[in-house]
C-alpha cells in the first residue's frame, strides 16, 4: 500500500478516532461566551478570488461558488467509488445512439433565490433557457472565462427545446462529458443578476443552492440557509447513511467561513473550538495529534478529536513558464531537465507533508483508472551528478552563465519553506532561485496573465479520470485555462484530441502512455508529491466524510448544537 496510516479502514478512508470519554474543551481565560446556534464555522485556507462559476476554477474559489449555485450533475456524496447523479437534472440524460447528443429534463419547481434582480425581488424558477445562456457565456470570448474550456471544441450547440428540456449536443461522442457537468464552473446563474450587477456580481451570486450570501469580506464570508431552497434530502439509499439518512437539508441555518491563511491560527482557533472542522493538519503541530507510532495522543483522546485521512487525487508540482525566454521553449529543456534531477522531495515527505505523502512521477494520481504504479519519471530520480553534467554539456558548468530565476509561490509560511527548500536544492546546481511570494488570488493573477518565470502550485483533480489530468498539458487550455505551463507540443495535442473523449480501457491508456513520453521529455514541470487529504473534526460534528470531488460539503454536516454550546465550543464570538 502507498500510504502507510493507522491498521483500522472504513469506506474507504481512514479513521483515527479518539476515545470516548474526554475532558470538555474550553477556551482558556474568561472570555464571555457567546451561543451561535446552527452555524457551522470553517477556516478557509486562502483567500476567496470570486464567486462567479464562470471565473473560479481554483479550489477556494469553487468552495464559494458551490454554496450558492448548482449543475444539471454532481456526484453522490456518500458512495464510493463515486457515482454521478442528479442535481438540477430530473434524472440521468437521455443520450442519443450516436452519443452526440444528451437530453436533461430539468427539475420543476426551482427557483433562483430572491435578490433585488428579479420583478419585486422574488426569485423566479428556473428554466432550461439558463442553461443555455450559462454555457453560452463560458464560451463567449468577450467574457474570457477561466472554464471556457470545460466546453470549448467540446460542445457544438446548447439548445433549449421547451422551459424543462434541454439538449447539448457535442462536436463527437465524449465519454467524460457528464463528469465536465458536474463541475462548479458549469453551474447555472440568472441573466437578470449578471445584467444588473456587471463587475459586482462577482461577489453577488444569486443561485438555487442551499445558501445565499449575507455578507463578503476579504476575511470572513457569511453565508446562510436559502429560504426558497427547495426540499433536498441527505442520501438514503447508501451504507453508513446513519440517521441522518432521508432528513432535509442543509442541516446548518448559517456557515462561516474565516479566511485564514496561516498554519498556527488556523490550528488554535479550531482545538479552542472556534471551528467545526479543521481542513488540514499543520506540520508543526504533529506531535499534537499522533505519536510516532502513529496512534492518537492524549491530546486528541481527551477532546474527542477524530483524524480523518484518505488519499487525494491530486499532486504537486513546480511548473516552468513555457513562454518565458529564460527558462521555457525547447533550447532550455536541458536546463529543465538538470534542475529537476537537482529536486529531492523525498525529505519534504515528513517535513512538510508528516509522512501523509508520496513521490510523484507523472500527473495521475493513485485512484484515478489509468494510475501506473510500475512508471518510473527518468527526470525524477533525484541524481545531481548527473543534473551537473546536463548543465555541463549545455555550456554551464556549476551553473555558470544562467541568470536568476524567480519562483513565484504563496505567502503562508509552510509554502515559503518549501520554496526556501527548492532554492537551496537548486543552488547546489549552481542555479540561483529568487523566491517571491504572493496571496493566492495575487499568485493566480499572475499565472493567469503569463507573468510567472516558475510556480509552485497543486492540482486537485475535478472528476475521477486521468483525462482531467492531461488536459493540463494541452496546447488550447493555455492561460487563463488550466495549462498554466503554457506548455505547447503539436504531438501532443493530436493525440490528447483522439484519447481524451474515449472510455478508459487499452486503446485509450496506450495513447495517453505516448504524451507522458513527450512530457516526461520535455519537462513543463518539476513533479512532487501526491498527498493524503487529512480533517479534523470535533465529535459535535456529524456527517463529514472526505469527498475528492465534493465542494459544498457543508450542506450535508450537522453540528449538535448542544453538545457544542454545553463544552465550550464557538466560545466568544
Amino acid at each position: 500500500m502507498l500510504f502507510k496510516m493507522a491498521k483500522a479502514r472504513k469506506a474507504g478512508v481512514f479513521f483515527l478516532a479518539a476515545a470516548i470519554l474526554a475532558a470538555p474543551v474550553g477556551v482558556a481565560g474568561c472570555k464571555k461566551k457567546r451561543v451561535l446556534g446552527n452555524t457551522l464555522r470553517v477556516a478557509l485556507r486562502q483567500k476567496v478570488r470570486t464567486i462567479d462559476p464562470a471565473h473560479g476554477g481554483d479550489y477556494y474559489s469553487n468552495v464559494e461558488v458551490a454554496r450558492a449555485y448548482e449543475g444539471l450533475l454532481r456526484y453522490n456524496y456518500l458512495k464510493r467509488p463515486y457515482e454521478i447523479e442528479p442535481a438540477l437534472a430530473e434524472s440521468m440524460p437521455e443520450i442519443s445512439k450516436d452519443g452526440r447528443v444528451y437530453t436533461f429534463r430539468i427539475k420543476k419547481g426551482v427557483r433562483f433565490q430572491n435578490d433585488g434582480c428579479f420583478p419585486n425581488a422574488i426569485g423566479r424558477e428556473l428554466a432550461a433557457s439558463d442553461f443555455v445562456y450559462s454555457f453560452n457565456r463560458l464560451l463567449d470570448p468577450k467574457e474570457a472565462s477561466e472554464n471556457k474550456w470545460l466546453f470549448d471544441g467540446k460542445v457544438k450547440e446548447v439548445k433549449a427545446v421547451d422551459a424543462q428540456t434541454l439538449t447539448i449536443r457535442l462536436t463527437r461522442p465524449n465519454a467524460v462529458f457528464l463528469h465536465l457537468l458536474t463541475m462548479p464552473g458549469a453551474s447555472v446563474v440568472a441573466r437578470e443578476a449578471v445584467e444588473t450587477y456587471g463587475k459586482d456580481f462577482a461577489y453577488h451570486p444569486v443561485g438555487t443552492g442551499a445558501f445565499q450570501l449575507d455578507r463578503f469580506s476579504p476575511n470572513q464570508i457569511v453565508w446562510i440557509k436559502n429560504p426558497s431552497f427547495r426540499v433536498e434530502r441527505f442520501p438514503a439509499d447508501v451504507s453508513g447513511a446513519g440517521e441522518d439518512a432521508g432528513k432535509p437539508i442543509p442541516f446548518a441555518e448559517k456557515v462561516i467561513d474565516d479566511v485564514i491563511v496561516e498554519d498556527q491560527p488556523a490550528w488554535l482557533n479550531f482545538m479552542q473550538g472556534n471551528h467545526d472542522y479543521l481542513m488540514k493538519l499543520p506540520k508543526d503541530n504533529v506531535a499534537a495529534v499522533w505519536g510516532a507510532d502513529h496512534k492518537p495522543t492524549k491530546e486528541l483522546r481527551d477532546r474527542r478529536i477524530d483524524l480523518l485521512a484518505a488519499p487525494a487525487a491530486d499532486f504537486t508540482y513546480v511548473a516552468f513558464n513555457m513562454e518565458d525566454p529564460a527558462v521555457g521553449g525547447a533550447k532550455n529543456r536541458y536546463l529543465r531537465q538538470a534542475m529537476s534531477l537537482a529536486y529531492d522531495e523525498a525529505p519534504t515527505i515528513e517535513k512538510f507533508y508528516l509522512g501523509l505523502a508520496a513521490r510523484a512521477e507523472f500527473l495521475v494520481p493513485p485512484g484515478i483508472p489509468g494510475y501506473d504504479p510500475s512508471f518510473k519519471n527518468p527526470f525524477r530520480a533525484y541524481d545531481l551528478t548527473k543534473a551537473r553534467a546536463i548543465l555541463e554539456r549545455n555550456g554551464h558548468p556549476e551553473g555558470r552563465g544562467i541568470p536568476e530565476i524567480t519562483y513565484e509561490t504563496l505567502s503562508d509560511s509552510t509554502q515559503r519553506q518549501i520554496a526556501e527548500y527548492f532554492q537551496r536544492s537548486m543552488a547546489q546546481l549552481g542555479v540561483k532561485i529568487k523566491i517571491s511570494v504572493a496571496t493566492w488570488p495575487e499568485l493566480l493573477s499572475r499565472i493567469r496573465k503569463k507573468q510567472p518565470q516558475m510556480f509552485g502550485i497543486s492540482w486537485l483533480y475535478d472528476y475521477p479520470d486521468a483525462e482531467n489530468g492531461y488536459q493540463l498539458l494541452y496546447g488550447r487550455n493555455e492561460s487563463p485555462g488550466p495549462n498554466e505551463a503554457n506548455y505547447k507540443n503539436a504531438r501532443y495535442d493530436a493525440l490528447y484530441e483522439k484519447a481524451a473523449p474515449m472510455k478508459d480501457g487499452p486503446e485509450r491508456r496506450k495513447l495517453f502512455a505516448k504524451m507522458r513520453e513527450l512530457a516526461v521529455e520535455d519537462v513543463p514541470w518539476i513533479f512532487g508529491l501526491h498527498r493524503m487529504e487529512t480533517r479534523l473534526t470535533h465529535h459535535w460534528t456529524r456527517n463529514y466524510k472526505i469527498h475528492a470531488f465534493e465542494h459544498n460539503v457543508e450542506k450535508y454536516l450537522r453540528v449538535d448544537v448542544a453538545w457544542r454550546d454545553a463544552e465550550g465550543g464557538l466560545a466568544g464570538r
